[in-house]
Formats: structure tokens, sequence, C-alpha cells
């Protein structure tokens, strides 16, 4: 029997459900797949090896940024093994969530299933695929996105009261994944729902969000004392020392209105239009400033304004395009309450334009991996990584460093691992190439998830919390005995993150082929 000439089988979910389900996981799976920037790719490879091996974040590694995607990932590699597949699952299955949640956003907004899945697809399309990987921005927006779809659905009356509290559980997520842009959204959010709770007496709710925020708050606290993580230092590495770097990015932002709305223009124009009308439905006296239709397009309009500034003032590539099929959604279901003549026509029109937009930054992230700095790349020339580990058996190898010389690469990393085997004394290990603790089975001790020196992972010498860094590095060669510190000369990172943190009398350098070393000799 053919199942789409059952109309009551077709009035059901399951049918769209199950094709954005496997769409959205599989499209994530395959492009995941496809190249390697080391110091994104593998941001939380190695993290969350290191979680199921005793170590933790603020106490045995640095962070400035969010941790919870290493402790998310260590549960998948707890259940599924170290291994690539296990790492692409969990950004997939992220991007199933996000889907399945956004085709019911659609629904809300008297969309029809034809049109939310649509949508729903473009979303699927833009979200975390740009990526592929894990990647603790996306976590932190997608935790926001759900968070904003039930205050949503809470407003529509679709929801009890106490989706609170799993509306600030999902903010506690967002925020432990990284710091904004959930900072933005509770402020702004935050502000409009006081007053719309107000305005309208729900004075309960406000109880509720308190005692689940003093909950989640108190049950945070109890795991860093219980991984006797000290409260000091996960205030300083989370929030203060973030603040310290994020500031200067303030004051240092400048960009043109004509590059701004560029880049941005397919996101920013169905706001204008929808703020436009809803302006005008205003001043007519339709609705009112706390009318639920107004306070649930704030509600939609803060999030992408708290996603905005995050984006602009992040250093990486664009992710916040999934929001244009969002806001186009919205768009669309704005129009459909007008009274005007052809608004078929407008459908039809909002369709074929989303379509078109989904399909540019598609072939622009998507195919070129632009995400990962590899759209002047040449991905068909891409290796399997099982050459250099069959735990990363999946992945086909390609990195914008190395796109002309792959093999000596390899050839690179492989030497690496056996030297690094054959050392039977603690070391410490310098690399982007975040996988080498878990395929050696030695512990490489590395000092901190990643490393720049620009002043926004380790604090640079004019930061006020330089010295506490040092204090932090100093401590974990002395504790762990390490005898040297290694560099991988083919990666040419800056001998400035040792040599700026100890005492030029307490080490020698001498290197070979492979390695920068520098042998510790007075540390204890």
């Amino acid at each position: 029997m053919n199942i789409f000439s059952n109309k009551n089988f077709i009035k059901k979910d399951y049918i769209y459900l199950f094709f954005i389900f496997l769409f959205s996981f599989f499209i994530n799976f395959y492009y995941s797949n496809i190249g390697v920037y080391p110091i994104d790719t593998f941001l939380h490879y190695d993290a969350a090896y290191r979680i199921l091996n005793g170590e933790f974040p603020v106490k045995d590694y640095w962070i400035s940024m969010g941790f919870l995607v290493d402790i998310i990932q260590s549960i998948f590699f707890k259940i599924l093994g170290i291994n690539w597949f296990a790492y692409q699952l969990h950004s997939s299955i992220f991007n199933v969530f996000v889907s399945i949640f956004s085709y019911y956003f659609f629904l809300s907004f008297n969309l029809s299933k034809l049109q939310s899945t649509i949508y729903t697809f473009s979303v699927a399309i833009l979200a975390y695929t740009i990526s592929g990987t894990p990647f603790q921005d996306h976590h932190a927006i997608f935790f926001l996105l759900l968070s904003t779809y039930l205050i949503v659905f809470f407003l529509n009356s679709q929801i009890k009261n106490y989706i609170w509290i799993l509306i600030v559980m999902l903010f506690f997520l967002s925020f432990l994944s990284k710091q904004v842009p959930a900072a933005y959204a509770v402020l702004l959010q935050g502000i409009i729902l006081t007053y719309f709770f107000v305005q309208k007496k729900k004075m309960n709710i406000f109880k509720i969000i308190f005692l689940s925020s003093a909950f989640f708050l108190l049950l945070f606290i109890f795991i860093l004392i219980y991984l006797k993580i000290d409260l000091k230092s996960f205030y300083i590495q989370y929030v203060d020392y973030p603040r310290s770097f994020g500031s200067s990015r303030y004051s240092d932002f400048t960009k043109s209105y004509e590059i701004f709305f560029n880049q941005y223009k397919y996101l920013l124009l169905p706001l204008i239009i929808i703020l436009i009308i809803k302006i005008k439905k205003i001043i007519n006296k339709e609705i009112n400033l706390s009318s639920k239709e107004t306070i649930i397009f704030l509600i939609v309009f803060t999030f992408g304004m708290s996603l905005l500034l995050h984006q602009l003032m992040s250093k990486n590539q664009i992710f916040i395009y999934f929001l244009i099929p969002i806001f186009f959604a919205l768009l669309e279901s704005e129009i459909k309450t007008l009274n005007i003549k052809g608004k078929k026509y407008f459908s039809i029109i909002l369709i074929a334009l989303i379509v078109f937009i989904t399909i540019k930054y598609h072939y622009r992230f998507n195919e070129t991996r632009k995400f990962h700095e590899l759209e002047t790349v040449n991905l068909g020339n891409s290796v399997s990584a099982s050459q250099i580990d069959r735990s990363l058996k999946g992945l086909n190898w390609i990195t914008p460093m190395f796109k002309n010389n792959i093999s000596d690469e390899i050839s690179m990393l492989k030497e690496t691992k056996k030297r690094i085997e054959k050392i039977k004394y603690e070391i410490m290990f310098i690399t982007e190439y975040k996988f080498l603790d878990s395929i050696t089975q030695k512990k490489l001790n590395y000092p901190a998830r990643a490393f720049t020196v620009d002043g926004s992972v380790i604090p640079k010498k004019d930061n006020k919390f330089y010295d506490f860094y040092k204090k932090f590095l100093l401590n974990k060669i002395n504790e762990n005995n390490i005898q040297e510190v290694y560099f991988l000369k083919l990666e040419n990172l800056p001998r400035e993150l040792i040599t700026d943190y100890i005492d030029e009398s307490c080490y020698i350098l001498k290197e070979d082929q492979l390695f920068y070393i520098f042998k510790i000799n007075c540390l204890n």
C-alpha cells in the first residue's frame, strides 16, 4: 500500500518526523567527516578522554570557555569507546534535537506541516552541519534556542508553569557550554518576561524560576566540590578572566554598516519587516506592548540579537545563519494574519527565497567546509584518517595548513605517535592535534584545552591573571613531575606558550627533526 495515499497517515506527524530525523542526522554525520581544522575539530576530543581518566577542567587543565561539551562527549566515549564515530554522533544527535523542536515551533505559528518541514530542513542544513563536530558555540546557542522555543510554547499556553524548571536548566546548560550568548539572553529576555509577568500578575512563576535557579546553582557547586575543583579557580577561569579579554573585544570592535548589513541581510530583513508590522498594529491598537503577540516577538527578537552580538564579538566563522529560516517562518506566519490580497503568493515567494538562501549558504559553508577554513582546499585530495590511528576511521583527513602535502603531515603524526609511546617519563605536550593523548594512551598533560597567544585562551603577560596562570602551569609541571615539554615543529606554535611562564634558567631548549623540547631542570 502506498502510504502517501493514506490521508489519515499523512495527517499525523510521524512521516514528517521520520524524514526530519533522517535528514538532520545524516547531513551532519556526512559533512562532519570532511576535512580537519585541528584547533576546532578536536577541541573537545582529548578533553573528553581526559575526563574519563579522572582529569577535570579547571583542576587539571585551564579553561576560559565552556566545558559542558567535554563532559557530554565523555559520556558518548564511555558508551561507544574513544573513536571518531562517537564524536560525530554527538553533534549529529544535537542537530536532530534542534530540527525536531524547530518543526514544532513552526507548527505553533500555524504553518502547515509541509511548510514547517521545508523550514526545518533549512535549519538542519545550516545549524550544526556548518561545524559538523561538537563545538562549544553551537551547544551554547542551541541550548538557548530550545529554551526560547519553550518560552514561546508557554506564552502560547501550550504547556504548564513547571516548564520553567526545564527552561532554567537549559539556560544553565547554555551558560556552561559557553558564557555568551546565554548572559545576553538572560538579561534581555529576563527584562521582557519580568514586565509581562508583572502586567499579567503571574507572580508564582517568579517563585518557580527562583527555586529552580537556586537548585541548579547549588547542584553545580556540589558537583564542583565533589570533584575537588576549587571554587575560586573556577570563578577566575570561567568568569573573571574571560571578562578581562572580552571587554577589549568590545572596545576594539569596528565594522562598517555596509559589511554588517551585507553579511546579515537575510537575517535582518524578515525581522525588520515583522517589526514594522508589529509597530503598525500597536499604532492601530490591534495589540499593545503587554499582549502575548508582542511579547513572543520580543522574546524571539532578543534571542536573535543576543546571537548576533555574540557572533560579532566572536573570532569564529559565521555560525548563526540557521536563524534565517526561523525568522522567515515567523514572517510568513505574520503575513497570514494580515488582511491583504494574494497572501498565498507571498508564501510561495518566501519558500522559494528560503530554498535559494539555504542552497547558497549550504554550498559556501558545508560543501567547502568554510567554518574549518577549508574553502580554498581541494577536499577531493583527502585521505583516510585511519592511516594515523584506526580510532579515527571515517574521517577524511585534509587540513588547510598542509593541503598540498597531506602525506608529509600524516607521516609526521604517525612518527609523533611512535616517539611519544617510547617515552617512559612524564612529559607535557603543547599541540592543537588534540587526539594524540587518546591514540597514544599516554598522559600528555596538556595544560590548556587550546593554545593561542591572542589572550583569549590563556592570559598574556599584560593580563592581570598572568601570575595566576603562571602558578597554575608551574604547579601542573611539578605535580605531574614533568621532565620535558614538547612542541611539534610542523605546527609552528609559538614557544612563548612556555617561555613566557618559565624562567629561562629553568629549562634547556633542544630540538630534533620532529620536536622542540624544553628540558625542565629547576622547578621542583
